[in-house]
C-alpha cells in the first residue's frame, strides 16, 4: 500500500491497513517504510498491552530497535510524538508527518506535531532491490 493511501483512513488501535480498512501508528510506520524497502520488527502482543497499561516507554524500547536516534527528518524517519493523548508514532514522508490523528490518519508540515524523539532505520534494515 502507497502512503498517500493511508491518508483519511480511520484509526484504530491494532489495525493493520491492508487487513482491516484502518490502521493504528505503529503499522502506519510500518506500511510507510516498507514502502521505501525498510523492514521493521513485528509488533508483539506485549507491546500493546504495555502500550493499554500507559507504559510508553515502550516506544523507546520498540524503536531502539528499528533505528538510530537522528536530530535529522528525512524520508524514512520515524518520530515519537507526545499529544493530549499520550504518545504516538508518526512517519516524515513528502516533506511532513504522516500521523495518526484522534480518528484517521492525516499529514502535518514540519513543526505541527510535537516530535521528542527520531529515529533512522539502520543499514542493516534496508532491503536491496
Amino acid at each position: 500500500m502507497k502512503p498517500v493511501h493511508l491518508i483519511g483512513m480511520p484509526y484504530r488501535l491494532g489495525a493493520d491497513p491492508e487487513k482491516n480498512g484502518a490502521v493504528d501508528c505503529l503499522h502506519l510506520a510500518k506500511t510507510v517504510l516498507a514502502n521505501y524497502g525498510i523492514r521493521t520488527p513485528e509488533p508483539t502482543k506485549d507491546w500493546y498491552r504495555k502500550f493499554r497499561k500507559g507504559e510508553y516507554q515502550i516506544f523507546k524500547e520498540e524503536l531502539e530497535k528499528w533505528g538510530n536516534k537522528t536530530e535529522h527528518s528525512k524520508i524514512g524517519t520515524v518520530g515519537l510524538c507526545k499529544s493530549n493523548e499520550g504518545y504516538g508514532l508518526a512517519v516524515y514522508w513528502e516533506k511532513g508527518w504522516l500521523s495518526c490523528g484522534e480518528s484517521e490518519v492525516r499529514w502535518s508540515p514540519p513543526g505541527y506535531l510535537e516530535v521528542v524523539e527520531r529515529y533512522y532505520p539502520m543499514k542493516s534494515n534496508f532491503v536491496m532491490h
